[in-house]
């Protein structure tokens, strides 16, 4: 009768054969999983390890319905108002697919906003081929057509592999574009550098067009994730607005002072209307090797899933500095409010509906 053997006296008959076989194990393993294993471990740690980038210090915001821009509202925030005539207001924005979020947009900023300045290219940061988007539903923006400075950023040959080569040239593109737009004579625009799904309200620009407050100035804007039903906190820090300096101004995303008002606007990103839209910006924007070489990612099946549960959508751990926000982000609670959010998105609400708690169902 054949005798049989333990796994201790396995391992004790022939170490050097085990210790191969799970060698071989583990290394195919990681060359599967690797990746994925790596961002866990990473994504999971990061609160012993990192800290937000971002300013540090959060000016108070004050506000209310129906107060007035005037020196009483300017002192309440430690600032003089300004001399008139006020600067001109300048929204300067990169468009990528986002029409639904761009009308959005220009109806909350008509009243303060004078000119738009609209850079796209026919090109994603990848690479890939897209649309132009606002220039083929330009009709849709008819009513802003006196406003909007318009110009495409045709893709480059060869594409870089980088990505952000890609995007940095874009943004170039943009400060060449509102430089040559600039007044002769003072006073020079207040010029609103952020992502198109970086809106800030209305009465924020106001504010800053009537007082003299700090430039450059960073707007802290409350994150949403996928629509207003799953609010992420107040991550969000890169939208900034610049009273332009001839010698130092350039269009920017990135850090430009340690300064922030509170609570200036809304960022929703992947607000989209339709599933392919998910898939689109997943494939073309600069962080498109989350994916991982995962295709089922970009099914969309899996996309709705994301969509109405509120989890990440590249399948991965939220990018958290304390592990109570990690915990919060991997077990999201619906939001059930929306007030104070864009009048415009209230006023088309049925147009709209995706983008309010209970919407989460979209078009494939």
């Amino acid at each position: 009768m054949a005798r049989w053997l333990s796994p201790r006296r396995f391992f004790a008959a022939c170490p050097p054969a085990v210790g191969v076989v799970v060698l071989v194990v583990g290394l195919l393993w990681l060359l599967m999983n690797g990746r994925k294993f790596w961002d866990a471990v990473s994504y999971g740690t990061r609160p012993f390890w990192d800290a937000p980038d971002g300013p540090k210090e959060i000016l108070p915001h004050f506000y209310a319905e129906g107060v007035e821009f005037d020196a009483h509202l300017c002192k309440l925030h430690g600032w003089a108002p300004r001399p008139h005539p006020l600067p001109p207001v300048w929204d300067a924005i990169m468009v990528s697919t986002e029409l639904d979020l761009l009308e959005i947009r220009m109806h909350e900023l008509s009243g303060v906003v004078d000119r738009i300045f609209l850079v796209e290219s026919n090109s994603t940061f990848t690479g890939l081929p897209k649309s132009t988007y606002f220039a083929d539903n330009r009709e849709r923006f008819a009513n802003f057509d006196g406003k909007v400075i318009y110009s495409l950023f045709p893709g480059m040959q060869p594409h870089p592999s980088d990505p952000f080569t890609f995007e940095n040239a874009q943004r170039v593109h943009m400060t060449n574009l509102l430089t040559s737009q600039l007044p002769k004579a003072e006073p020079m625009p207040l010029v609103i550098f952020s992502d198109l799904d970086e809106i800030p309200t209305a009465h924020t620009i106001r504010l800053l067009q009537a007082c003299q407050a700090p430039s450059p100035l960073h707007l802290q804007m409350q994150e949403y994730l996928y629509s207003l039903e799953w609010p992420m906190g107040f991550r969000s820090w890169r939208a900034q607005v610049h009273l332009w300096d001839k010698h130092s101004t350039y269009y920017r995303h990135s850090m430009s002072t340690n300064l922030a008002l509170a609570d200036s606007g809304w960022h929703c990103s992947y607000c989209f209307r339709t599933l392919k839209e998910f898939a689109e910006k997943m494939e073309g924007f600069s962080h498109a090797d989350r994916l991982r070489g995962n295709r089922a990612l970009l099914l969309p099946a899996h996309i709705q899933r994301i969509i109405c549960e509120g989890t990440d959508i590249f399948d991965m751990l939220p990018e958290a500095y304390r592990f109570k926000d990690l915990y919060n982000a991997m077990q999201p609670d619906a939001a059930k409010s929306a007030l104070g959010v864009p009048r415009y998105l209230l006023e088309q609400f049925e147009k709209f509906r995706f983008l309010l708690p209970g919407g989460c169902m979209r078009d494939e």
